[in-house]
């Protein structure tokens, strides 16, 4: 079956995952087919909203560098490692060290982040085990692009690399992309799927665009940095008004908001000491220069958790990686892959073997109007009740109007079900014929019915879907037409 491959580790994997730290911080190798950057676009598009700010004098135990995020899934990973096998590999830490190339920057804030860090060391043992899934592939993807090094290291002042994460302001994933510029990088959101907290798609998007932003500032990273937190719009009004005040427009002379202006900072601040860990007297965890999970690709949609059972995956560091499939399948119209973790004992073969092995699975999303009932949607669909209930962990058959029910759809009872479809569409006669359309940006169901001159309800219901279901760009829909 075709992957996109890397090598694999040479470390053990102990399947016990432990919660990271109740209070931690805020929440593209090859180009990933579900990705379609957009770099014309980037001027019209804004990252709003990360609170990186401080904790308050009497919090002394909220980790400086990390923004305020919520998370349901965050994992240290450094349980999972056997030490003894990564102490004589090579450190991606010290190849991280080794590519650093922004300009110094000493200032008050860095100093004071510097300070904390240094003071709070189990943050740094913690904040790079849950780096390390994710960081070997990271630091691949910016060497090839000849970016700085620091770069790997965001992901520690936006979301202590935790693809959970969402902050107060919506923005998600250890890049912490908002929903408008993740959805301009090409990240999709839907009832399935969020990119943003994919940590594969996401890191294409994020270099995508932060090169844009440093072509946009004229190649000053910090001023690229600073876009990236506050929206490239904000902070060209802020250079325009210092130009016009005669003020100077580099990034410490600008008059930015308290948290954009403390951002670049943490950055430094985390920088200095990965770069001299021994003058701040702590000892960074070594984290093996190797991958640390390998893509494969899927030929359809799979149930993750019976994949881990197949597989012997823990299925808590499966979803981990796969963070951006919101149910517990993958997603029916994509992305067409699955992170699967590497060691010398459980490697890709097994899950390829396994994918091969799985039974086929086809899950709909059905979205609750008012008067439906679960028998009425199980006869509808042509399943049991049971199995609703089952698939959706529903303890009595009461389901509310405006929530989604997941219907496990076997390929005997999805035929039954796209039968039955053809039979209500009365659009669908053997007197016309078909069209597809592909959907571009703008349009929905409506304006799409509109202009075929077809039935709104016939047009759902020939794409087998409900009021309220979003459409995707580029998501093709069939019309029948007189």
């Amino acid at each position: 079956m075709p992957c996109l491959y890397y090598s694999p580790m040479n470390f053990k994997a102990v399947l016990i995952i432990g919660l990271s730290l109740s209070i931690i911080g805020c929440s593209h190798t090859k180009k990933d087919p579900s990705l379609e950057s957009n770099k014309d676009r980037t001027a019209q598009l804004s990252k709003e909203g990360h609170d990186t700010s401080l904790p308050s004098a009497g919090d002394p135990i909220t980790p400086t560098l990390e923004p305020e995020t919520t998370t349901d899934t965050a994992i240290d990973v450094s349980e999972l490692i056997d030490a003894e096998s990564t102490a004589t590999a090579d450190d991606v830490i010290a190849r991280i060290r080794q590519g650093f190339a922004f300009p110094d920057l000493m200032t008050t804030d860095v100093k004071q982040h510097e300070k904390w860090a240094s003071e709070h060391k189990t943050y740094l043992t913690n904040l790079f085990g849950r780096a390390e899934p994710f960081l070997f592939f990271i630091v691949e993807e910016i060497e090839k692009r000849g970016l700085p090094m620091e770069l790997a290291l965001l992901p520690a002042v936006e979301s202590a690399y935790d693809p959970g994460a969402v902050s107060r302001s919506k923005a998600a994933g250890i890049w912490q992309f908002v929903p408008a510029t993740g959805r301009g990088f090409g990240l999709n959101q839907n009832w399935w799927y969020d990119g943003r907290h994919d940590p594969y798609s996401s890191t294409f998007a994020a270099l995508d665009y932060l090169e844009q932003l440093h072509k946009m500032f004229d190649g000053d990273w910090f001023l690229a940095l600073a876009a990236y937190n506050a929206g490239p719009g904000t902070l060209r009004r802020e250079i325009r008004r210092a130009k016009r005040a005669g003020r100077a427009t580099d990034y410490v002379s600008l008059k930015l908001r308290a948290e954009t202006r403390r951002y670049i900072p943490k950055l430094i601040a985390l920088k200095r000491i990965v770069a001299d860990p021994s003058a701040y007297a702590v000892e960074l965890p070594k984290i093996a220069n190797q991958p640390f999970f390998e893509v494969i690709s899927l030929d359809s949609q799979i149930d993750l958790n019976d994949f881990a059972k197949k597989t012997g995956i823990d299925k808590r560091l499966l979803r981990h990686l796969n963070r951006g499939f919101k149910r517990w399948a993958t997603a029916p119209d994509g992305p067409y892959r699955v992170l699967v973790p590497l060691d010398e004992s459980q490697n890709a073969d097994y899950a390829r073997d396994a994918i091969a092995k799985l039974e086929p699975i086809d899950y709909r999303n059905h979205k609750i109007r008012s008067g439906d009932t679960l028998s009425g949607i199980a006869k509808q669909y042509g399943v049991s009740v049971s199995a609703l209930r089952q698939t959706n962990k529903l303890s009595s058959s009461r389901i509310r109007a405006g929530k989604s029910l997941l219907i496990p759809l076997s390929e005997a009872s999805a035929i039954k079900h796209k039968a039955n479809q053809r039979v209500v569409a009365s659009g669908a006669s053997s007197g016309q014929s078909k069209v597809s359309h592909k959907v571009i940006a703008g349009e929905t169901l409506w304006s799409i019915a509109k202009r075929y001159k077809v039935n709104l309800d016939q047009l759902m219901s020939w794409n087998n879907m409900q009021h309220g279901d979003v459409l995707s760009l580029n998501q093709i829909l069939t019309v029948f037409l007189n």
